[in-house]
This record gives structure tokens, sequence and C-alpha cells, in this order.
């Protein structure tokens, strides 16, 4: 049987993907070389991070874990490397034995999770002792435009209202202490765009994707999606507009050795 998803949130994934390829590269470049490499990748949505890994580790495998089947089989219609499979999984619950892999990595997964230290227990318990796992994860401290507009305090109040845990980003670092992690490494991105579209096209179909539902949740009003939704079509279609997304913080470490 052959999936598809609508195909709006498909390029709104891809665009997201396409922007988060760029500094997912550089913090995947600061991982040390593993010959025959084992990864696993927590989240793995339509496949795009799995096949980033395949790409940059080289390894002899990698893993993406979905918890919706329908994502899992579109990630697989999709032309992946041989050394790249998708399964359905649970991220609070891998069925993987202590130790199964060299790298173990999420992005943008802990924002969805109730209890995050508990899916960085799972990523280092799954993970070899000396091996590494990498988080990157949003941290939705503030979307910045100009011209100033109400829309992006109203799209970050979705990001708010919608998200187990918006702020993430902040608690990364303590997180992984908390769940005894060594060697740690983090940082943060955070992103201008003054001369393109794809970060605010991105935000105007998030806006027309998440409107329905934050009205429904009590999030926003009608009236105020659609001030969000009118604004982002504004800037994305004023080319002297500039954008400025919330940041992104991403967490390196390793497993203790035993």
């Amino acid at each position: 049987m052959s999936y598809t998803i609508d195909e709006r949130n498909a390029e709104r994934q891809q665009l997201l993907a396409a922007i988060l390829e760029p500094p997912t590269r550089e913090v995947l470049a600061k991982l040390p070389e593993v010959p025959n490499a084992k990864c696993l990748d927590l989240g793995c949505g339509q496949g795009n991070t799995t096949r980033l890994l395949a790409e940059v580790i080289k390894p002899a495998e990698v893993v993406g874990i979905e918890y919706d089947n329908a994502l899992v089989e579109y990630a697989a219609q999709a032309e992946s490397p041989p050394c790249v499979r998708f399964e359905q999984g649970d991220a609070t619950r891998l069925t993987f034995a202590d130790g199964t892999f060299d790298i173990v990595f999420c992005r943008f997964l802990l924002i969805h999770m109730a209890d995050p230290l508990h899916v960085i227990g799972e990523m280092l318990r799954v993970v070899k002792p000396g091996g590494y796992v990498v988080a990157f994860e949003a941290d939705f401290a503030i979307d910045i435009s100009y011209p100033v507009t109400a829309a992006t305090a109203l799209m970050n109040k979705v990001w708010q209202g919608v998200f187990q845990n918006p702020s993430i980003g902040r608690r990364l670092v303590p997180l992984f202490k908390q769940a005894g992690a060594s060697n740690i490494q983090a940082g943060a991105f955070m992103q201008l765009e003054h001369d393109e579209s794809t970060l605010k096209r991105t935000y105007r179909l998030t806006a027309e994707a998440t409107g329905v539902a934050a009205e429904a949740k009590g999030i926003l009003s009608a009236e105020e999606v659609r001030t969000m939704i009118e604004g982002l079509r504004a800037l994305e279609n004023d080319p002297a507009s500039v954008m400025m997304r919330f940041p992104d913080v991403w967490v390196m470490a390793r497993r203790a050795l035993q």
C-alpha cells in the first residue's frame, strides 16, 4: 500500500528539513569517525534526518524510528541508501537491547515528550558505553520580524500552547547531566532570513496548518488566527521583510564507560 501525506504539510516538513540541514550538518561534523557505526534516529518523521545521518556519518546501519506508522511508510517510499531502514517505535519504550548503537540522535523530538528525561535515559541506555547521544531541539523563546507584526507573537503563542516542552532547549544540558551523560558539549543556532522566503513560507504554512487546532484548544481566538495568517502571508510576500526564528539548541554527550 502507498501512503500519502497532505501535500501542504509535506511541503512544510520539507522546508523545515531544508532550514535545519545546515546546522544539523555542523553538529554532526563534531562527532568522531566511528567505523562501521550503528546509528539510531528517534522521531525520524519523513526520514530526512535518517538519510542525512547516513550521508554524513556513513554508518554500516542507521535505523529511523517513528511512532506514526503512516510516516514510517511514507519515509520508506523515498529513495534511501542501502544502510537505512525505518521502523515503527516508541521513544519512551525502545525495544533495543542495552548498548546496541554507537550513535543515537534526535531532532525536534523532545519538544513533544511529556517526560524528556526518561527519553534521554532511553537514548543513553541503547547506546554503547563510550557511544554518543545527540539531541537537537528548539527553544521557542522568541520570534522576530521586520516590519514588526503581531503575527510573530501569535505564532509563538501557538508554539507555547501546542508543544509539551516548548522551552526544552534551555533545559537540555541539565537534563543530560541528570541522566548521567558525560563529556557534554552544547551550543545554539539562530537564523535570520532577509533575501529568501523559505523561512517566511514555513511560518505561513505552519500558521495555516495549526490555526484551526489553536482555535479549538482556546490558544487563539478566530480573529487572532486570521491576524496571524494574514500577517505571516504579508511577510512572505514582502521582499524587504526580515524574519528571525527561535533558537535551536544542541547537546552532544557520551554514555559513561563501564
